[in-house]
């Protein structure tokens, strides 16, 4: 098995895939309910023994669903799941879920997220139409006293199934064995943080820049011995 220019520089294009995840979950690091995600390469096919060919790499995102730090904000409209759950909100029609809490109130009355979808409750989307909203921690809403709705809270027997829609959202495709949490723990006045660890993703950072600089060094390598093989070839024939 032999290692040409071309397969070199598709290891360099993987190290820059995983350097931009690396990078957008440093970014992260004060985003609310972001989950950090690492890319890992694994071989799905392995040539034949004496072939020249390379393995083939399949990519696979690894997202990490522990849970961040709660962070106490004060807002009767923060509010954070403790332990397992997301919270189900509305966006286009489809049902996605989070573990962003930062809600708000619109114009209307709708409960929405900080981007804008609204937020489930048992009996559908929850709608405010007082002034003194009051978030229990079983996540039971009250407006004025009076109770408008109770906060969907879902879990899922596989999250690996669950497919990443950005802004902190995840779409189950129907295979992620979503299940309702009956007695979920909700802190009012709560926000749960990104789970980035920062020092690690530095040291992965500074590790994956280094591999990428020893790849460029590679291809030039390989690019002035295929310049000096073709000049000796030249020089011989004439």
């Amino acid at each position: 098995m032999s290692y040409d220019v071309t397969d070199v520089g598709k290891l360099c294009v993987r190290n820059i895939e995983q350097l931009d995840r690396v990078s957008n979950n440093i970014a992260n690091v004060t985003t609310s309910g972001f989950k950090t995600e690492h890319l890992y390469y694994y071989i799905s096919q392995t040539p034949k023994p004496g072939s020249d060919q390379v393995p083939v790499h399949t990519p696979l995102l690894s997202i990490d669903y522990s849970q961040g730090a709660i962070q106490k904000t004060g807002n009767p409209l923060d509010v954070a799941i403790h332990g397992d759950g997301f919270f189900a909100v509305q966006t286009r029609g489809d049902i996605v879920y989070t573990r962003k809490g930062d809600f708000t109130v619109t114009s209307d009355g709708k409960l929405v997220t900080s981007s804008g979808e609204e937020v489930m409750g048992d009996g559908g989307a929850i709608v405010i139409t007082g002034s003194k909203v009051k978030i229990n921690d079983q996540g039971v809403v009250e407006v004025d006293g009076v109770e408008v709705g109770r906060l969907k809270v879902v879990a899922f027997d596989d999250k690996k199934a669950l497919v990443k829609q950005g802004a902190g959202l995840f779409k189950d495709p129907g295979s992620a064995r979503m299940k309702a949490v009956e007695n979920p723990v909700i802190l009012s006045g709560h926000l749960e943080v990104s789970n980035v660890q920062a020092t690690k993703e530095m040291i992965d950072m500074i590790d994956l820049q280094r591999s990428f600089e020893t790849y460029q060094k590679v291809i030039l390598t390989m690019q002035d011995m295929d310049k000096l093989s073709t000049s000796r070839v030249g020089r011989l024939t004439a």
